[in-house]
């Protein structure tokens, strides 16, 4: 699996499953002074933080440190920014549909059908919605993902 394939996994599979210890706004900030972050977005995948080129682990572990808390949200951070640039993206109805698909896909990964079918016309739907997801996000790390001004 390359590193495109992981992130839209990871970010549609996360958005999806919030857990009780994941990272939420109310977390006490720990991180860096930073006034602002960039996260550049090609097709649906990070490929820079600030202009500087990352992988997906990469913008992961940066963003744990830049945005700070106990729970190391750079994922969390990710998805955020994902879909806050695939609202701007990608036209609403499509949106929409795409929301209840990465559902399903959510639930056939739960049940280990990896290799299933629909899995992979699922994989194919969700990476054509990404087509156009590419663009960057501005954050503010003080305001806990809110948006820069």
């Amino acid at each position: 699996m390359n590193d495109a394939d992981f992130c839209r996994q990871a970010v549609q599979a996360n958005a999806l499953v919030p857990g009780p210890e994941l990272w939420s706004p109310s977390t006490a900030f720990t991180g860096s002074d930073d006034v602002e972050i960039v996260i550049t977005f090609e097709h649906g995948v990070p490929v820079a933080i600030d202009g500087e080129t990352v992988t997906m682990t990469q913008a992961v572990q940066e963003l744990n440190w830049r945005v700070g808390g106990r729970h190391q949200p750079g994922a969390a951070t990710l998805i955020d920014a994902h879909m806050r640039l695939e609202e701007a993206t990608i036209e609403p109805d499509l949106l929409a549909f795409k929301r209840r698909i990465e559902r399903r896909w959510a639930e056939l990964v739960a049940d280990g059908r990896w290799a299933s079918p629909l899995k992979e016309a699922l994989d194919a739907f969700i990476a054509a919605s990404q087509d156009r997801v590419s663009g960057e996000v501005r954050l503010d790390p003080r305001d806990r993902l809110s948006p820069a001004a």
